[in-house]
């Protein structure tokens, strides 16, 4: 959690949800210089139901996070490649069969 300010973009935002096992320390400084925002949930109550009507509105498009595709009929070469999934993938998707 340390490095986070070293990966966001200048302006981009962190969001810390739920409370963590252990303190954990940041680096004020980095968060300041990157004008990042820091945001705190302690729960995602009453975010679902924003989230998915932004996502139907199409203001959020999430085709690009799904990286890796998998017909139903390969469902256990998709589980296999998720458990190792390169760093290059961000999400798996396994099409149903219409």
């Amino acid at each position: 959690m340390a490095e986070i300010f070293d990966l966001i973009c200048p302006g981009g935002k962190v969001a810390l949800v739920g409370i963590p096992l252990e303190p954990f320390p940041f680096d004020v400084s980095k968060a300041q210089i990157k004008e990042a925002t820091v945001e705190n949930v302690f729960r995602y109550a009453h975010v679902y139901p924003r989230a998915v009507a932004m996502i139907a509105s199409g203001k959020i498009d999430v085709k690009p996070l799904i990286t890796d595709r998998f017909a139903f009929k390969d469902s256990i070469e998709a589980f296999d490649f998720a458990k190792a999934m390169p760093p290059s993938s961000v999400k798996v998707q396994i099409e149903m069969p219409s």
